[in-house]
């Protein structure tokens, strides 16, 4: 381009100069000129155009684009750090390239700058491209950068779930032990209400039932070594009563296990013949007191080593009126050939002593327990003939069919009571009945 515009001014400043020398030529007369001579021209000025030297770059706009490529490979280092975990071939080798193809563009920016290589082009709108490729870039960046994000913070909600129920059951051990603490510090007289509840008393009730049964069970098979009739013992204890099954009459015998044991059960010092202690002289806050520390103390003793080391006290007492109202004395001779007929109370040699002891520690605690209520907790049995009440009583066989309780002319009625029922406070301990003919 540059040597077409050197030519045309040259054919330009030739003409401009021959307007001098018009007069010289002949127009119509001139002969011919000889090719040789019209490839020398002479009396012509000669002008020599050089170019114009190239232009500097702009130190502005080459920080400007050199601060873009920057930022874009910051971008692409970021992708390619992103392509790696997890790792993802084809990303990587993509932000690889872009990468690269930054790096270089930055070592040919300094180049220029230094005015060791080319000159890049840098007008306004390749440098409006740069800024935009950065934001691009940028957007890119930003993306990756918030799926790590998101990856991560789905990564962390199955922990974030684990912490708050261990969280949830660590406050909970603090409200118990918050609670527990509370009543720790509680006066005397709030700490004993604290601890008698229903449910402290219904626990020990059980406690006492399941050694009773046992003491029965053992009681009972004893009796059949000697060749003693069962059925007629049942019969005489609960007489004339329908069993449902031929094997139901051993709930005679508990019943009347249970009963003779909880006799007296309504009196301060367990007493049948109602000649202790009268309740009237007693302060409520002394008798409940007095009734909660013999209950613990009794808890923490074994009776068997009680009897033996206080054969005189109250506890020792209790056992021997029970056991001679409750052992025939033909059972007793029985079973224990080394006693005499005149020496029949309790004795460690006969083989129904320890469980026998450790039944009467159990009621014997029951009924301490029972006198720390205020009010005194109240027992009640059930007569014979009562029709069945499901919120007082309750089967000991098993359920009540409710379709023989709807009609008025069917109701079951009680044959006999096996555990008599409690009252504590406004609750109702239902009474273990068996039902005639059930």
């Amino acid at each position: 381009m540059l040597q077409k515009f050197a030519l045309a001014f040259k054919t330009k400043t030739i003409e401009f100069f021959a307007e001098d020398e018009e007069a010289e030529e002949d127009d119509d007369t001139a002969a011919p000129a000889d090719p040789k001579s019209e490839e020398i021209i002479t009396g012509q000025r000669v002008v020599v155009l050089k170019p114009d030297p190239a232009p500097r770059p702009d130190p502005q706009a080459l920080a400007a684009a050199a601060l873009a490529t920057f930022s874009s490979f910051q971008a692409a280092y970021l992708l390619l750090q992103t392509a790696q975990s997890p790792f993802v071939h084809d990303d990587l080798r993509s932000a690889d390239r872009t990468a690269v193809s930054h790096l270089r563009r930055l070592s040919e920016l300094k180049r220029t700058y230094l005015g060791l290589g080319s000159t890049p082009s840098l007008s306004l709108s390749s440098h409006l491209e740069t800024q935009v490729q950065e934001n691009q870039d940028l957007l890119r960046s930003f993306e990756a950068l918030v799926n790590r994000l998101q990856s991560d913070i789905d990564g962390k909600d199955p922990e974030a779930a684990a912490l708050e129920k261990t969280l949830a059951d660590l406050n909970a051990d603090c409200a118990r032990l918050a609670h527990r603490l509370e009543r720790a510090c509680m006066p005397a007289e709030d700490k004993v209400e604290a601890l008698l509840t229903v449910g402290v008393f219904d626990s020990v009730l059980r406690d006492t039932c399941r050694v009773t049964h046992r003491f029965a069970r053992i009681w009972v098979d004893s009796m059949k070594i000697p060749g003693w009739d069962l059925r007629a013992a049942a019969n005489c204890i609960c007489p004339d009563v329908n069993y449902a099954k031929p094997r139901h009459f051993r709930y005679a015998l508990l019943s009347y296990v249970c009963l003779g044991m909880f006799e007296g059960f309504d009196s301060y010092d367990f007493c049948e013949d109602r000649t202790g202690v009268e309740l009237n002289n007693i302060d409520v806050t002394i008798r409940r007191n007095d009734s909660l520390q013999q209950f613990i103390d009794h808890s923490a003793l074994d009776p068997m080593e009680t009897m033996r080391d206080f054969p005189s006290c109250d506890f020792a007492n209790f056992c021997q009126k029970k056991y001679t109202k409750l052992i025939h004395p033909g059972a007793e001779s029985s079973l224990s050939r080394n006693l005499t007929t005149e020496d029949l109370a309790l004795r460690q040699s006969s083989p129904l002593y320890e469980p026998f002891v450790t039944m009467a520690s159990s009621m014997w605690t029951l009924h301490k327990l029972a006198w720390a209520y205020d009010p005194v907790v109240e027992i009640f049995q059930v007569a014979r003939g009562t029709e069945f009440s499901m919120v007082f009583m309750k089967n000991i066989v098993g359920k009540v069919d409710m379709t023989c309780i709807d009609h008025q002319s069917a109701k079951p009625k009680v044959g006999f009571t096996v555990v008599p029922g409690f009252r504590v406070g406004n609750t109702v301990i239902q009474s273990r009945v068996y039902l005639d003919g059930s």
